[in-house]
């Protein structure tokens, strides 16, 4: 389970592609406008910016919470089986 590898994820593939998506967009719209903005270019510009930073700290902090919560669910299960391992051994 530990032994896997970012890029076997579907979840960080589909994050990466994603991100490289939105830059690309925008890359695209600066090349094709090259600083003759339209404000519903601009508009568009700027919702694509603000809406992948969300998606992205979205993304960080799920995968944050994720960690955090696999980590104690281990750590009880841990513990309980110390207990029941001390429980046979007492009788």
């Amino acid at each position: 389970m530990f032994d896997k590898t970012p890029l076997k994820s579907k979840k960080f593939l589909a994050y990466i592609i994603a991100d490289l998506g939105w830059k690309g967009v925008i890359l695209y719209m600066l090349m094709h406008l090259q600083s003759k903005l339209d404000p519903e270019e601009l508009t568009f510009l700027l919702t694509v910016v603000i809406t992948s930073g969300i998606i992205q700290i979205g993304y960080i902090l799920g995968q944050a919470a994720l960690d955090k919560y696999i980590q104690a669910a281990v750590e009880i299960f841990d513990n309980e089986s110390k207990g029941k391992k001390e429980n046979k051994d007492e009788e």
